[in-house]
């Protein structure tokens, strides 16, 4: 087996001590270094192959250059993998790595935050408040959006709440919420119908007739006959995202119906087949990729700092650090 190039390898072939080696491959400033000899130092590493151990930095320092990210127990939708991308580029640009995690059901995160020592966290799922406490107890920064929100409500993002204002304000009374049936959306289908009832309330409007189904054009058929009976039928539905709204629309193509003058019907994530249904699809565009941005200059600013990391084209400015990052996107659905 090749053996590993090491600092004293660079040392030896740059004519210079480890310690300077160390200086410069870590950026260690206030150092009486020439130009001349940082050079010579990283040309040498470059020719040798030189990678540092993350293992003894770790050590050195008490924390990796890992910024970890937890994500919720369930399938991994569009919106959230765009927040994953944007923050993996913006963690990347301060000279660290992102690692994503599926947090379980039972929780876990202290044991992991233990283990893996990370320079930072970004929570994209809400811990338990004991679990929460122990992990700041860590010292580890901690990007979360139960911070950055002073509504309750903040998982969500204010997807239902702005799925609701669009059909109250086009008059619809009487409103109805698809969420997944499948286990593994449970706690984000939990925060939606949570959303959508309290933007119901607020609104004086009767709390959302729930339907729990699968991505099933027949499901969505028999979803649509039961909104729509009785003396108060649904006139207007939210669904979970644009898939399940496509679900809906195929269900009223199955019964011959058609959105939004039988049942209007708006989406969540803004995919890009949305502006491709039939009829184009109203939805809520999520700015995931603003949001991945903030998530990470929220857990890794003394980094970018350290690096003297340039702002960039997609950094995130003051005006555009109030979140939720989501609009409206009228079509013709709803």
């Amino acid at each position: 087996m090749e053996r590993r190039v090491t600092s004293a390898d660079v040392a030896q072939a740059a004519g210079v001590s480890r310690a300077t080696v160390s200086y410069v491959l870590n950026g260690r400033s206030g150092q009486s270094i020439s130009a001349a000899t940082r050079d010579r130092v990283l040309a040498a590493a470059r020719t040798l192959g030189y990678t540092p151990s993350t293992a003894a930095r770790t050590l050195r320092r008490g924390r990796s250059d890992v910024v970890l990210m937890l994500l919720p127990p369930e399938p991994l939708g569009q919106a959230l993998a765009m927040v994953l991308d944007a923050a993996s580029e913006e963690v990347e640009r301060r000279g660290q790595r992102l690692l994503a995690h599926r947090l379980p059901p039972q929780g876990g995160a202290a044991a992991l935050v233990r283990s893996l020592a990370p320079a930072a966290l970004i929570l994209t799922t809400p811990l338990d408040p004991a679990e929460l406490a122990e992990l700041r107890a860590f010292g580890t920064p901690v990007a979360s959006l139960q911070d950055e929100l002073e509504d309750p409500l903040s998982p969500d993002l204010g997807i239902g709440a702005e799925q609701v204002a669009h059909l109250a304000g086009a008059g619809h009374v009487r409103l109805g919420l698809a969420l997944p049936a499948a286990a593994g959306y449970e706690w984000r289908a939990k925060v939606r119908q949570s959303a959508v009832e309290d933007a119901c309330a607020r609104l004086g409007l009767p709390a959302p007739a729930v339907i729990r189904m699968e991505l099933d054009s027949v499901q969505a058929a028999a979803a649509v006959a039961q909104w729509r009976q009785g003396t108060e039928p649904v006139t207007a539905v939210c669904a979970f995202d644009d898939e399940y709204a496509f679900a809906l629309l195929s269900g009223l193509a199955a019964r011959g119906l058609a959105a939004p003058d039988d049942l209007a019907v708006i989406g969540a994530e803004d995919i890009p087949l949305a502006a491709l249904a039939v009829p184009p699809l109203t939805t809520v565009r999520v700015d995931a990729r603003r949001l991945g941005r903030r998530f990470a200059q929220l857990a890794a600013p003394a980094a970018a700092e350290a690096a003297g990391a340039p702002d960039g084209p997609d950094a995130v400015g003051p005006g555009e650090a109030r979140l939720p990052p989501v609009t409206l996107v009228r079509r013709a659905s709803a």
